[in-house]
């Protein structure tokens, strides 16, 4: 018997581009390896029509980025239909926790192969979130970015708003509450995956596989000193500064300034206070 997919594709994904996808060569594949598709390019952020339109499929390929799957998180962990993923979108973090090819083909491969396995979740204050949270200067950066920007450039859409915005960024500090102690940072990730972004890794020893999250804390209250983190985090050392903290946790709870930003997948979610927990929701999905 064939499988019923609901392919769902987000137009602003990967810059807009969703006219260069061969999604007919795609559907085509997916048909030829008995899975049938229909699909779906959404024009809000319903997640209630979303679990409607997954109610009689048996499988949802997301065609997009972190962004996009972050969107469709609530919908996927009450149906718990499984979730494969086609990369498209400005960063593909799960994409690359899951070893899914960035290529067109390998990730179909991956999708024909079948293989699945739980990825756990993260929460803060009830919104679900797969790869981090972030409390402090890159909920900031994220806040700055404007969106004709990031369709523009892309991931260096972030990097240049940070080098040139960072600076006016108050580094007001927070307390952290965790085991009964209480700590001080001005900037936390909270983690759910290894990589952070495409290309750097913040929380080594995290898995979206693991009933865990890491967090790691910054402590500095001199931007300057942020230029020293960003290079540790670039050479894999940053977890040596004495000023620099990383545990792995189960909850968690940040209070401070309401006008400090937390950021959930790369999207601004709101404003501390925070509590963060391993979700009990998770999902299952295909895995290279």
């Amino acid at each position: 018997m064939p499988t019923d997919a609901l392919i769902l594709c987000n137009p602003a994904a990967g810059r807009g581009r969703l006219q260069d996808l061969p999604l007919t060569r795609i559907r085509g594949r997916l048909r030829e390896g008995g899975i049938r598709t229909e699909l779906l390019i959404p024009q809000s952020r319903d997640s209630e029509e979303l679990v409607g339109r997954l109610q009689e499929k048996e499988l949802l390929i997301v065609c997009g980025g972190d962004g996009t799957i972050h969107k469709v998180l609530p919908a996927v962990a009450s149906t718990r239909i499984p979730l494969a993923i086609l990369p498209a979108g400005t960063a593909n973090v799960l994409a690359k926790e899951l070893r899914i090819p960035s290529n067109v083909d390998g990730a179909i491969d991956v999708i024909l192969q079948r293989n699945r396995r739980t990825v756990h979740l993260g929460k803060a204050n009830g919104q679900l979130f797969h790869l981090m949270a972030g409390v402090g200067a890159d909920g900031f950066i994220i806040s700055q970015v404007g969106a004709s920007l990031k369709r523009m450039l892309g991931i260096l859409a972030f990097w240049i708003t940070g080098l040139t915005r960072f600076w006016s960024y108050p580094l007001s500090p927070f307390e952290i509450t965790l085991d009964g102690t209480t700590q001080r940072a001005t900037f936390a990730v909270i983690s759910n995956s290894k990589f952070y972004g495409r290309h750097l890794s913040l929380a080594p020893s995290a898995s979206v596989f693991e009933p865990k999250l890491d967090l790691c804390l910054f402590k500095a209250d001199k931007h300057l000193r942020f230029l020293r983190y960003l290079i540790g985090v670039m050479l894999g050392g940053h977890l040596e500064y004495p000023d620099v903290s990383y545990s792995k946790v189960s909850r968690l709870e940040i209070k401070g300034s309401s006008t400090i930003p937390v950021q959930l997948d790369g999207e601004l979610a709101g404003y501390l206070p925070r509590k963060f927990e391993v979700a009990e929701e998770s999902i299952n999905a295909y895995v290279g």
